[in-house]
């Protein structure tokens, strides 16, 4: 019984190896740029690219970026605005967007879309304390939305930078 699945497991460790290998080949080519640039397995062939060194920075962002962890979890949201005005509430979602991220931009903003209404959330906080806190600075800032602003459970995004 040993003798049969002794080639067996051998083989298996062989395909593994080899599915390895392959991985950290293809790990070494960061971008697009890095693939075409290397020599064709056929004819050795390359792809010269001329391009602006911003686009290397870009991508290096790009790639820092994707590599944070990101986790959900249950916390706490802020509503600021909520329309269904089809006229109105999409472009005064997004101004109020902006206006929140100018006077709070350490603080995550959201739109969403969820038929019909538009509606702009602030944070992702883990108890309703911190959110209360925030919310209080909000009204403040904000006296015209002063009745539309309180807080909601909401799956939140916590990053690794957290």
């Amino acid at each position: 019984m040993r003798s049969k699945s002794f080639p067996f497991i051998v083989v298996l460790f062989l395909i593994t190896g080899a599915l390895q290998a392959q991985q950290n080949q293809n790990q070494k080519k960061n971008n697009i740029f890095d693939a075409l640039a290397a020599p064709d397995s056929n004819s050795h062939a390359t792809v010269k690219i001329h391009q602006d060194k911003r686009i290397d920075v870009l991508l290096a962002n790009k790639k820092h970026l994707s590599s944070q962890e990101q986790a959900m979890t249950n916390g706490f949201r802020i509503q600021v605005f909520s329309s269904n005005v089809q006229r109105t509430a999409k472009n005064e979602a997004f101004k109020i967007e902006r206006q929140i991220k100018d006077e709070f931009p350490d603080q995550a903003v959201y739109v969403n879309y969820t038929s019909p209404f538009w509606k702009v959330r602030v944070g992702d906080f883990r108890t309703q304390a911190e959110a209360q806190r925030v919310r209080s600075q909000l009204k403040e800032a904000f006296p015209n939305l002063k009745s539309e602003i309180y807080i909601v459970r909401e799956q939140i995004i916590i990053s690794s930078a957290k």
